[in-house]
């Protein structure tokens, strides 16, 4: 009697652990349909990660691609001034230089008011876009400020597309040759998504230098005030009798655009190599693409997250306590 009802109790702890196997079993498995989804969720969850990290990067992404443009620009315009005979290049400079002297004294027109466009039809306006020209191209020059690292090409007129690629003259100011009694006005926008361009202009300080280049011919300018007008305080931009000047003229508040942001300097020799005093700057070249490691490393750990396997539950302290406890029956 006592073997059967050994035999009994070894029958119920042999069907107890059966029946907690197939409760392993049972619960490791997944309900129809329910993998599918969490693909689809998983792939969901990555797209809106990649989505994410995009829009962090696009502005640093868009400037980069900006740049390359602005270096294509320039490094064109070098190649073709090379081209070039001295005789044709000092003739050019000069024919510029004689403009200048003819152009009418007054006041300019601030170039972001919704009027400046007619002066386009003026008469001189052709006479104008023939100064400085260079092949077929239309960069006539490149503005360099290291200290806040801007290297632009330049171009005739403020034109909206003009300024959305780079530095735009001022038509009416005088042309950037230099020369006594000339004041060259550029300007280019500020705020832009996809371009830098005269973006950190507010971070210029008295002292700085920059350069215009045109023709050939690096002409150096140092820093000697900022100033802060309505549009229509044009004062600043007047011819000085005698003196070279240039202003950088950009909008500000960014985004707002009430105001112009002047920074305006005076022509210097040619200062020594080693003698050239400017703020440190970010360069003038395209820098390495850190966004596209940060998308791409981004977008990776995102997928390991998203698609590393859930850790399975294991079910041996369970089935453990099963055999305890058909043991502790036995005994009894």
């Amino acid at each position: 009697m006592d073997n059967t009802r050994k035999r009994g109790v070894h029958m119920s702890h042999s069907q107890l652990s059966g029946r907690a196997g197939t409760s392993v079993r049972v619960e490791g498995k997944s309900k129809p349909g329910t993998t599918g989804r969490r693909r689809w969720i998983s792939i969901g969850l990555q797209l809106l990660a990649m989505l994410g990290l995009a829009v962090m990067v696009y502005p640093q992404a868009a400037n980069w691609v900006s740049t390359l443009g602005h270096q294509a620009q320039v490094s064109g315009y070098v190649r073709q001034v090379d081209t070039l005979a001295d005789p044709e290049r000092v003739a050019a400079i000069e024919q510029a230089r004689a403009y200048n002297t003819d152009i009418p004294r007054g006041v300019l027109r601030d170039p972001y008011t919704p009027r400046f466009d007619d002066l386009t039809v003026d008469e001189r306006y052709g006479s104008y876009l023939d100064q400085l020209r260079v092949g077929d191209g239309d960069a006539i020059g490149e503005v360099s400020y290291p200290g806040l690292g801007i290297s632009l090409p330049l171009y005739h007129g403020t034109t909206d597309e003009v300024l959305s690629k780079g530095v735009g003259h001022l038509f009416g100011s005088s042309l950037p040759v230099g020369g006594h009694s000339t004041h060259a006005v550029m300007t280019s926008h500020s705020g832009l998504a996809n371009a830098e361009l005269f973006t950190r202009l507010p971070e210029a300080r008295t002292g700085d230098i920059f350069t215009v280049t045109v023709l050939g011919e690096k002409l150096y300018y140092e820093v000697r005030n900022l100033e802060t007008v309505l549009p229509h305080e044009a004062g600043a931009l007047e011819v000085i009798e005698g003196e070279d000047w240039v202003t950088l003229l950009t909008c500000t508040p960014t985004g707002i655009n009430s105001h112009r942001f002047l920074v305006q300097a005076q022509r210097i020799p040619a200062p020594a190599e080693e003698g050239i005093r400017t703020v440190a700057g970010v360069g003038l070249t395209a820098v390495f693409p850190w966004w596209a490691l940060i998308f791409l490393g981004g977008s990776a750990l995102a997928a390991v997250l998203i698609f590393s396997p859930p850790r399975k539950k294991h079910h041996a302290g369970k089935h453990r306590l099963g055999e305890s406890r058909a043991r502790s029956e036995e005994a009894q």
